[in-house]
């Protein structure tokens, strides 16, 4: 299948402001490489026209741009498409969080929520999340969820996923739908 997204890997890199939020940078070395970029190009993961492209192994997932927004490959593996579900749309708008700074539980929640909403439960809102989940930063000013219960509303959503901090890329702002209404830099404290 012939890729519909362009890749510019002539074009110079463009200025990226690091945040010094990444604790343990060499943790976080870019493995994202243009294999995964075709494959993910290929599933549609992202409209006609967006324009996806890695940066060298000196940029960090905490860059900061006006013009590229960082995403980690993660949320797309699960099957999720861009731009994303209203409800999981929502929580970033209410949250302010760039979508790097979530980690693979929140996005395995969200999901798993936005689809009881999708099938089951046509009145619940992101707005409701606090009843069973809060918000936490974890390390490096990410965020997870964290049950108000001793009996989690979703089982297993924090299994722990090796190596997703390694996987991002940065998608041109100017190319994909509201893309320069996403944050550009990161929170450093969550709210919800």
């Amino acid at each position: 299948m012939a890729s519909r997204i362009r890749s510019h890997s002539n074009e110079p890199v463009p200025s990226l402001v690091s945040q010094n939020l990444i604790r343990e940078p060499e943790k976080e070395i870019y493995s994202f490489n243009n294999a995964d970029i075709a494959a993910l190009k290929d599933s549609g993961a992202f409209p006609a026209g967006a324009v996806i492209r890695p940066f060298d192994r000196e940029v960090r997932s905490d860059a900061s741009s006006d013009k590229w927004v960082c995403f980690f490959a993660y949320p797309f593996s699960l099957g999720l498409r861009y731009p994303f579900p209203p409800f999981i749309s929502r929580f970033f708008e209410l949250t302010g969080l760039s979508y790097a700074q979530t980690m693979p539980m929140v996005w395995r929640v969200l999901m798993v929520l936005d689809q009881i909403k999708f099938r089951h439960c046509l009145d619940l809102y992101i707005e409701d999340l606090p009843i069973a989940y809060r918000l936490r930063s974890h390390s490096n000013s990410r965020f997870l969820f964290f049950s108000t219960s001793k009996n989690p509303l979703i089982l297993k959503a924090t299994k722990n996923e090796d190596q997703w901090q390694r996987k991002f890329f940065f998608v041109k702002r100017d190319s994909i739908d509201r893309g320069f209404d996403l944050p550009v830099r990161w929170l450093t404290k969550g709210r919800i």
